[in-house]
């Protein structure tokens, strides 16, 4: 079922496009226009301010042609820039509900899940508990590692969070085995993935050559879970939602979250099941609104490691730090993606979708700005990067004031 692995991620295509895009920062992009109300936090006086209506004009144009052609969407827009952050929602939460979406609108965020994973990976490494480059056999049952090759036996963390480790997207078993196309992950276990592991062959040499792996990550996160005897739903909450007051990143949502998630929508307009996961939660499970994800890149913002005077700064930056050279333009973090462009411009990012749902969110540290995109529409199904695509064009707006 390829579906399920080209979903959670996109990369190449996407770096492509920003290199393009970004690039022509002064350009003025013109689409057709489309209204809707704008809520404003609050703005500190000793500031630049950007024009706020110039701001909601063009992300009205950006996102016009979008919301057009797809009947049910919601669709909520974050961004950042010094001083205050705007959310915009478009279209409405359900064929039922026909109230604009908001701040507070729950999405699936798939692959974004991945810096949340890297984070804690940054949180464990500075307190000691686990490094870098430990291997995975370290932290593996002694019966499993029996089974491994040692290449796979020697894989490193660092190697697991720079999608470095030579591992597929996803096994060839794993596709095959899948019980429920509109729900894949739902029963692919630890035992499974341990099976997997040792019947594998590696696709490269580990730590030589970047290739995207939804497996990789999802092992990340069961060996940091195995390694701190907690759930990685726990990890997550303990490290980086309680300290950031993000209560709305959760895999399990409450009675009163449910009534805030809004379905999701394959590119035809179907609704979609939405995504279960077991092991392979660290790479795609996590459920978030757009005011959350704002939260986390503020405080990704302001994360420095040189001058942290916080753990939460100190933990951020080095997620952020790069620890991987793919290629002039694209290094790789702790799960973050890092664009450096020709003018300098430096931008961490990650995409994310599962059946009926896209995301992305990136940060530019320079300047100072941010944008989240969340949908509830499947395009990265359909190969559809409307979503990418718009992401890019506000961090052109927000890139050029």
């Amino acid at each position: 079922m390829k579906n399920a692995q080209y979903a959670i991620g996109r990369y190449r295509k996407i770096n492509t496009l920003v290199c393009s895009i970004l690039l022509l920062v002064t350009v003025y992009v013109t689409l057709l226009s489309h209204s809707i109300a704008i809520a404003q936090a609050s703005i500190s006086p000793n500031l630049p301010i950007m024009n706020t209506h110039d701001l909601q004009t063009k992300i009205n144009k950006i996102t016009n042609d979008y919301v057009n052609k797809r009947e049910n969407v919601a669709l909520t827009i974050g961004v950042i820039q010094p001083g205050r952050s705007y959310v915009k929602g478009f279209g409405k939460l359900s064929d039922t509900n026909h109230a604009l979406p908001n701040a507070q609108t729950i999405y699936e965020i798939g692959s974004v899940t991945k810096v949340l994973t890297g984070t804690v990976l940054a949180k464990l490494v500075n307190d000691g508990t686990v490094a870098l480059d430990d291997p995975i056999r370290l932290y593996l049952p002694a019966a499993i590692v029996n089974q491994l090759s040692t290449p796979i036996q020697s894989i490193t963390l660092r190697q697991l969070a720079t999608h470095t480790s030579g591992l597929p997207k996803l096994p060839d078993t794993f596709l095959a085995a899948i019980e429920d196309p509109t729900n894949p992950y739902l029963h692919y276990t630890a035992q499974e993935v341990y099976a997997d592991l040792a019947g594998l062959t590696l696709l490269s040499e580990p730590g030589q050559r970047y290739e995207y792996s939804n497996f990789g990550m999802g092992l990340l996160g069961h060996l940091l879970s195995l390694r701190t005897s907690q759930s990685y739903e726990e990890l997550v909450k303990e490290i980086i939602c309680q300290p950031l007051s993000m209560p709305d990143t959760t895999i399990h949502l409450t009675p009163e979250q449910q009534q805030r998630f809004t379905p999701g929508h394959s590119l035809d307009g179907t609704l979609t099941s939405n995504w279960d996961f077991d092991v392979m939660a660290p790479a795609g499970a996590f459920r978030s609104t757009a005011k959350d994800m704002l939260t986390f890149l503020q405080a990704n913002l302001q994360a420095n490691l040189r001058e942290s005077d916080t753990q939460m700064a100190a933990i951020l930056a080095r997620s952020q730090e790069p620890y991987f050279k793919n290629s002039e333009t694209l290094s790789i973090g702790l799960a973050w993606h890092i664009w450096t462009l020709r003018n300098g411009q430096v931008v961490h990012w990650h995409n994310g979708g599962t059946g009926g749902y896209i995301s992305f969110i990136a940060f530019d540290k320079l300047k100072q700005i941010g944008v989240v995109i969340l949908s509830n529409y499947g395009d990265a199904l359909a190969n559809d990067q409307s979503v990418d695509e718009m992401a890019v064009r506000i961090l052109m707006e927000l890139s050029s004031q």
